[in-house]
């Protein structure tokens, strides 16, 4: 031993070993929290609005009239209002299944969910706005998250005809969605915005909220500026409807559905700065063309609430406002529908 070595410090110079049972253990360690973390995430996803909106079709069979779309249609129809203006009792008048910050593609899949548990409404009603039935329904998998993540778990190959991903994000997605914890993973998400956004109010004058969310939020979703809509309204008469759009049609009409496309009322800077101009008029006449040529009514409502205070924030309706349209809107279908009687008779 060499002089001023010690026997401890020669021992400290080796290089440290790690046994077979040491790394199986820490591999085994963490594919247990791995488990454990996918459990309480399948827990937690139990009640997220598309199950909800899946257990509510399973719970009421029978419903007359079908209201699909976005958050402007969940918003937008107030079932209790719409059933008692067309006198329908409440278990057999309208199932609302708007579905926030989705697409086209989800709202065919709640469809064919309505149409495997047992639903077959005399009608159904579909709400949009802006774009939505011609843009092309491009995601990452990144895309899929909140709402949409239904598309892993709800018909998840059917799904996959009708919106297009990358050869990544399509590997990537065959792995996701069989782990909850991938599927699933806004759960977590955002109870960790929530915090976050808590911490950021501290201090802070209040922002305005609403069912949906912030109020502010949903200005992002607008056009930037009327040029800009206006040079999309030129791209978009050149589109056609998108495979989702048809596939709502067809199954509708082939289940035995009038189907009405409903252009949903909007705030009246909404109107004034992207509806009133002669390229929208344009795009609705390409719109409307499309859709009465494959059987289905269009109804253009964007101008049925006229007055701001009628909206909660940049898009959506307040309660109060929903409950009109929803009760005008009932009264109308009611006439169309006596109308056609008397026609056929």
């Amino acid at each position: 031993m060499a002089a001023g070595v010690t026997s401890r410090e020669i021992e400290a110079d080796k290089p440290m070993t790690v046994s077979k049972r040491h790394v199986l253990l820490a591999l085994g360690g963490l594919l247990l929290l791995l488990f454990a973390l996918n459990e309480a995430v399948a827990r937690s996803a139990r009640d997220t609005v598309p199950r909800e909106l899946m257990a509510r079709v399973r719970e009421t069979p029978g419903v007359s009239v079908l209201a699909l779309g976005n958050s402007l249609v969940g918003v937008g129809f107030e079932e209790s209002a719409f059933d008692q203006a067309i006198g329908a009792e409440p278990r057999y008048g309208m199932i609302n299944l708007g579905l926030g910050n989705s697409t086209p593609v989800e709202h065919l899949m709640l469809l064919r969910y309505a149409l495997q548990h047992g639903e077959r409404p005399r009608v159904l009603i579909y709400g949009f706005f802006d774009f939505q039935l011609t843009h092309p329904a491009e995601f990452a998998t990144s895309d899929l998250i909140g709402n949409r993540a239904m598309l892993y778990y709800l018909e998840p190959e059917y799904a996959r005809r009708f919106y297009h991903l990358s050869l990544h994000d399509r590997i990537e997605f065959e792995v996701m969605r069989h782990f909850p914890l991938f599927v699933d993973r806004t759960v977590v998400w955002e109870r960790v915005e929530l915090f976050r956004r808590s911490l950021e109010q501290e201090g802070m004058p209040p922002e305005k909220t609403n069912s949906m969310g912030r109020a502010n939020d949903f200005s992002l979703l607008e056009y930037p500026s009327t040029p800009a809509f206006i040079e999309e309204c030129g791209r978009a008469r050149l589109r056609d409807l998108i495979p989702s759009v048809h596939a709502i049609i067809d199954q509708g009409r082939a289940a035995g559905m009038k189907v009405i496309f409903v252009e949903m009322p909007l705030p009246p800077e909404h109107v004034r700065s992207f509806y009133d101009t002669q390229a929208w008029g344009g795009y609705r006449s390409h719109v409307r063309s499309m859709l009465e040529a494959e059987g289905a009514q269009f109804i253009d409502a964007s101008h049925m609430m006229p007055q701001d205070s009628m909206f909660a924030d940049p898009l959506h309706m307040t309660y109060a406002a929903s409950k009109d349209f929803s009760r005008r809107f009932a009264e109308s279908l009611k006439q169309a529908e006596a109308g056609e009687k008397v026609l056929r008779e």
